[in-house]
């Protein structure tokens, strides 16, 4: 058949970038994953820092000052893990899948609490202005998506399309391009074998452009990652070797010891701080 060759090897190529995009997509995820489960962890370091210092009489006003600032990092980050769950139950409620073009089946799985925190701590959220929960049907549907993608293009966000990208990264479905999920070469089915090679190779590029997007954004998470578990290990060594003076009065304690406890104290500002660092 005329093209026949043309069309398979344009087919082979779509494959081949949509397997590439996949991988790089499932180790995103799993960074992902790991970056948020290792700030969960950081809290529960920063919460036995702060039980410390706040068991020790006396302790400078810099020092509470900084406490003050800590405990506002960690309130923050766990409003936006409380907005991701409300918006994830909204978005499954008012049928997100089908917005995106997503099979039944994997729509809760795109969906999972977990993944969308993860999502959100790591890309960040914008309030719609209106609780996600208080809405229904398509405007539900199209808040959620909103809040996905960094809020409202005219707040500075990626607005729905945006939205539809990230919600991507929670599930097995390549950032809404119909080829990426199992079965996607039907959509060429019916068409003549030079108007399929054509939208193969088109569709090739634009997931490997994508592919390539993400995985520059991969990186990124891998910075931080790497960032987040130098400081956190140096933090908790730091814990063990101050623990001793749990109960203790600050004008008590040696000048060298007041001052690992300001360095303590320093550190578990810059890990609070870094809970709340979003990738973009």
């Amino acid at each position: 058949m005329l093209n026949n060759n043309t069309k398979k090897e344009a087919l082979a190529i779509h494959e081949r970038a949509v397997n590439k995009y996949n991988g790089i997509l499932g180790d995103v995820q799993k960074w992902g994953l790991k970056l948020y489960e290792l700030r969960k962890d950081s809290i529960i370091k920063i919460e036995i820092c702060e039980n410390l210092i706040n068991s020790i009489a006396n302790t400078p006003k810099e020092i509470n000052a900084k406490l003050v600032k800590i405990e506002a990092d960690i309130i923050a980050f766990r409003n936006t893990e409380n907005y991701a769950q409300e918006a994830c139950q909204s978005a499954i409620k008012s049928g997100v899948g089908a917005a995106v073009g997503v099979g039944a089946g994997a729509t809760v799985a795109a969906l999972a609490p977990t993944a969308a925190m993860w999502v959100a701590t790591t890309f960040g959220t914008a309030s719609t202005g209106t609780a996600i929960a208080s809405l229904s049907g398509a405007v539900a549907t199209k808040a959620a998506l909103a809040w996905l993608g960094g809020g409202a293009i005219a707040a500075g966000g990626a607005g729905v399309a945006g939205g539809q990208a990230l919600l991507a990264l929670a599930g097995p479905i390549g950032w809404g391009i119909a080829a990426a999920v199992a079965g996607g070469n039907m959509i060429f089915l019916g068409s003549k074998n030079k108007k399929i090679a054509n939208q193969a190779i088109d569709e090739a590029k634009t997931i490997t452009f994508a592919g390539a997007q993400l995985k520059e954004t991969g990186a990124k998470i891998e910075q931080l990652i790497k960032k987040t578990e130098s400081l956190l290990e140096l933090f908790e060594n730091q814990i063990v070797e101050l623990r001793s003076l749990k109960g203790h009065n600050y004008s008590d304690i040696d000048t060298d010891k007041q001052l690992q406890l300001g360095t303590l104290v320093n550190n578990a500002l810059s890990l609070s701080e870094l809970l709340n660092k979003t990738v973009n």
